[in-house]
């Protein structure tokens, strides 16, 4: 009877121990937005920038430029989580600088498009960045200035062109 006592014992314990442990299940639910942390551009994706009409005798010297013509990108409606914008320039580089100018798609010889930043202090050449602070503001305006430029002077008559394209990550 002892030896029977003992493995009943036993198999009565599993029995109570797999029903004490029991189990359930949750579901956990999560749900989120996720928003597009951007500034909307005033004035639509592209910027005209006229130089004007500029007289061949001001790039008969080497690197001569015209006067700066200043223009702004304006960025506006900016979320809240912009905490900096990054833009990063882009086009063909002039073969005569190709860290400072853009090659001059039009007529004249001899003459090429620089950009720099407003205050003239960051050359924004190919691939050159620009960083600016938003300040928790949600609209600001970043400062620019170009002119067309000749870094072999004997620039010959004719039309100044240059497509450079500014790509924004926002920060």
């Amino acid at each position: 009877m002892k030896k029977l006592i003992l493995p009943l014992f036993l198999a009565n314990s599993l029995f109570i121990s797999v029903g004490a442990f029991s189990s359930s299940t949750v579901t956990l639910n999560f749900k989120g937005n996720i928003k597009a942390a951007t500034c909307n551009i005033s004035g639509g994706n592209n910027i005209d920038i006229d130089l004007k009409r500029m007289p061949v005798d001001l790039f008969n010297q080497p690197q001569s430029g015209s006067d700066w013509k200043m223009f702004n990108i304006d960025m506006n409606n900016c979320s809240s989580y912009v905490n900096q914008i990054v833009l990063t320039f882009s086009g063909t580089a002039d073969t005569n600088n190709i860290n400072d100018l853009y090659k001059n798609t039009g007529t004249a010889k001899n003459i090429a498009v620089q950009l720099e930043s407003g205050d003239g202090t960051t050359p924004l050449g190919n691939q050159k960045v620009l960083r600016v602070p938003l300040g928790g503001k949600n609209s600001l305006s970043i400062p620019l200035r170009t002119r067309a430029f000749s870094a072999l002077g004997n620039a010959s008559a004719g039309s100044v062109s240059a497509n450079i394209t500014a790509t924004i990550t926002y920060l």
